[in-house]
């Protein structure tokens, strides 16, 4: 039972989703996608590529060690086989070592195509002087590039013309019996040709498998109405987050944000009204925190929620307004809002600097807590509470002031 490709419908911010409706897959995707793709192919498939480059070791070593004990005297190249060993100990090293994503391909794009081509010449050098079974060796520096070798289709193309590129041109030197270089050329043209379309076919199914599987992987952590993070995302980032500005001496601003009047809201335009409307709220609050490190979650129904990293309290603040007003400035018709005549959001913010003693769910209660402030105040504001309130919280337990208020406000 084969799996279906996921929907694209409404992911008109995945970049993987902008590949996958091409009508067909790039074979070279942009810079960024691309790198991350190679990362995503070579870790894939590097057991094959340790392989692989071991027994090209292993070949090279018996080769050498047959050419000493006699076997070969005088048709093989000393210097130029250790130099083909030297080579593919190398290969074998980068394939074997940490340094396996970032150095492997760059180095492996320069060594197989020099190493292969330097081994097809010598095997035709070879049977040029009788040994004529060594030709059976050739399809082997045909067929690894594509499927091995852990290098990219164009690449391996290239390395193996470079390859029949070197054998033609050995067979003339060393005069290869005509019959034999007819056949075996035949061959092996025969072979890249049915290589290289089967490895294109490989190459695009492998690229579309890992579209799908990034845009699987980005769904998992995007809510799918507004196309934010999702909540879980937002669990498991605010405790690295939270260790990371502890160790390194930073404040974080965390902003809980409620739509406001949103029942109303939807019971007067509809909940398909309600889903558009927060969707553009989404946007508006995206479009407001695009560091590397913050964060824009939704945390609930009409709920968002924003991770500041770095923020003290003048720049949170000037932050949370400036969200504030970017919602209102949708100008979202609201007539059902006690608040204003379009939709307008509260947020609450708690400002720390986090300690490693104590937990990042006190400053989510802070924020919840400057949230319910807001909303006790009328709407469409902002309340911001620091470290000082921070200190004296009692996690779990709203503070009296803040229950008095919502007591009051609820009379």
């Amino acid at each position: 039972m084969t799996s279906s490709p996921p929907s694209l419908e409404g992911l008109d911010d995945s970049p993987y989703a902008a590949e996958l409706r091409r009508p067909r897959v790039a074979a070279r995707f942009a810079r960024a996608m691309e790198d991350e793709y190679l990362r995503a192919f070579l870790r894939d498939n590097r057991t094959l590529v340790r392989l692989s480059c071991t027994l090209a070791v292993l070949l090279a070593a018996l080769r050498i060690l047959e050419d000493l004990a006699g076997g070969a005297a005088g048709q093989v190249s000393r210097p130029v086989f250790f130099a083909v060993l030297t080579a593919s100990l190398v290969l074998v090293w980068l394939a074997w070592s940490r340094s396996y994503e970032r150095l492997y391909l760059p180095w492996a794009q320069v060594l197989i195509p020099l190493r292969n081509s330097i081994v097809a010449a010598q095997l035709v050098r070879v049977a040029a002087h009788g040994e004529l079974d060594v030709v059976m060796l050739i399809p082997l520096l045909l067929i690894g590039p594509f499927y091995f070798m852990g290098l990219r289709y164009r690449t391996a193309l290239l390395v193996v013309s470079l390859t029949g590129i070197a054998a033609i041109g050995a067979a003339i030197a060393y005069h290869l019996p005509a019959p034999i270089a007819y056949r075996s050329g035949g061959f092996a043209l025969l072979a890249i040709v049915t290589f290289a379309v089967a490895a294109q076919q490989i190459d695009k199914r492998s690229r579309r498998a890992f579209l799908e599987s990034r845009l699987v992987a980005e769904l998992a952590q995007h809510d799918v109405l507004t196309w934010t993070k999702n909540r879980r995302v937002f669990d498991e980032y605010l405790p690295r987050i939270w260790r990371q500005a502890a160790d390194d001496g930073r404040a974080l601003a965390l902003l809980l944000i409620d739509v406001d009047h949103f029942k109303p809201y939807n019971d007067r335009y509809g909940h398909q009204a309600g889903d558009a409307a927060l969707r553009k709220v989404a946007q508006a609050l995206q479009a407001g925190a695009r560091r590397p490190l913050d964060l824009v979650a939704r945390y609930g129904g009409e709920e968002f929620v924003a991770v500041l990293y770095d923020t003290d309290g003048a720049r949170a603040a000037l932050a949370a307004e400036r969200l504030r007003k970017s919602v209102e400035a949708l100008a979202v018709e609201h007539r059902a809002s006690r608040s204003g005549a379009v939709l307008t959001v509260s947020i609450g913010a708690a400002v720390i600097a986090p300690e490693v003693s104590r937990a990042p769910s006190g400053a989510l209660q802070l924020a919840d807590e400057a949230l319910y402030r807001a909303k006790s105040k009328g709407r469409n504001r902002v309340e911001i509470m620091d470290e000082a309130e921070y200190r004296l919280l009692v996690t779990g337990v709203f503070s009296q002031s803040v229950t008095d208020t919502l007591r009051s406000a609820s009379k």
